[in-house]
């Protein structure tokens, strides 16, 4: 059943009944038929995400009623990048698709050599993805030709990010990769202690990115350490006002100094963290497995919490909170703060964005 709700019944383990305050915080709820793990995008009044049925939908951002469908092959883990009119998505059946925006129509796809988790990024006219079997692609955002590729050690899940001319992006193999985003000639590598799931956040000349055994923070030019903090970190980092935002795998979410790394302030949940924190005005949002939370970006103090999470991260559009969850749904929640994300990946990167990309 794929339906939108007004009111939900929601739980982030098992199935609860919804309190006052979480009936009251929730506009809309979209139920798909699997896990919702894809992070939502927002383009002027649609939603557009992927579920665990194989399918992309595009939703309206004020009901949460569909406008269009796409049917995939595989699991849709891929975060959707929009550009110019044009949807890219990967998708776990090893094919990067890219649609028309208004119709979910295809327009072309690229089939690689296994699953795509990684979310695509626009720079150009060129849309870089990373894969499963190992390679990290750039094709034509036009035509989906390969223009080049290069072959890491291990699998490719984390996100590309393209700042000032380079591509910055994590393998399995344990290394950060710096590559030129015209012909992919490696600029540096930075070897890590472990996983590299996280996707890069550029800000400032840095390049903060997470392991599963230490978050660095790296000179972009140079790929030498500037820092680094004890977490194991699988999501990707948000800036704001010179400070890093983190979540952790280990159920904390970490405020951290741009510049120095120092620690601002720590907040703990119960449950693992693979969501990545959105920031709008002094409020971070973000997801634990079980709940979605809001915090006060300064102190890191709860302002509120709704219980139903997992890994999508959320991003924030006009005061409503977009993200998806493990118990199937697509929710669109009050953010309790007016505006929207403006110190996350929306600005510095990939996932969880909002507002289109015009390709130059």
């Amino acid at each position: 059943m794929k339906s939108a709700l007004s009111v939900g019944i929601v739980g982030g383990v098992g199935v609860s009944w919804a309190t006052a305050e979480e009936t009251e915080r929730q506009r809309w709820a979209f139920e798909t038929d699997n896990a919702v793990a894809s992070s939502p995008t927002v383009v002027d009044d649609t939603v557009v995400v992927g579920s665990g049925d194989s399918t992309l939908y595009a939703l309206d951002t004020a009901t949460g009623e569909t406008q269009w469908t796409f049917d995939t092959e595989g699991y849709i883990f891929s975060s959707p990048t929009v550009a110019d009119g044009t949807v890219f998505v990967g998708s776990d059946d090893a094919t990067l698709y890219a649609l028309d925006a208004e119709t979910g129509t295809e327009q072309w796809t690229a089939e690689t050599g296994g699953s795509i988790g990684s979310s695509p990024t626009v720079a150009g006219d060129t849309v870089y993805v990373g894969s499963n079997d190992t390679t990290l692609y750039a094709l034509d955002a036009a035509t989906g030709e390969t223009r080049w590729t290069v072959e890491t050690g291990d699998y490719v899940t984390s996100s590309p990010t393209v700042a000032d001319g380079t591509v910055f992006v994590g393998s399995n193999d344990a290394t950060i990769y710096a590559l030129d985003a015209a012909s992919g000639e490696q600029q540096w590598t930075f070897e890590t202690a472990g996983k590299i799931e996280s996707s890069p956040t550029i800000a400032d000349g840095t390049v903060f990115v997470g392991g599963w055994e230490s978050f660095y923070a790296i000179d972009a030019d140079t790929g030498e350490q500037q820092w680094t903090h004890d977490a194991s970190v699988v999501s990707s980092p948000t800036v704001a006002d010179g400070t890093v935002f983190v979540t952790t795998a280990g159920g904390l979410i970490y405020a951290l100094s741009a510049s120095t790394g120092d620690q601002q302030w720590a907040f703990e949940t119960k449950s693992s963290l693979h969501s990545s924190p959105t920031v709008v005005g002094e409020t971070v949002v973000f997801a634990s497995l079980r709940n979605v939370y809001a915090l006060d970006a300064a102190t890191g103090a709860q302002q509120w919490v709704f219980a139903s999470g997992g890994r999508s991260s959320p991003t924030v559009v006009d005061g409503t909170v977009f993200v998806g969850s493990d118990d199937t749904s697509v929710y669109a929640l009050r953010a309790g703060v007016d505006g929207s994300s403006e110190g996350s990946r929306v600005r510095l990167g990939t996932l969880g964005h909002h507002g289109a990309r015009r390709v130059e």
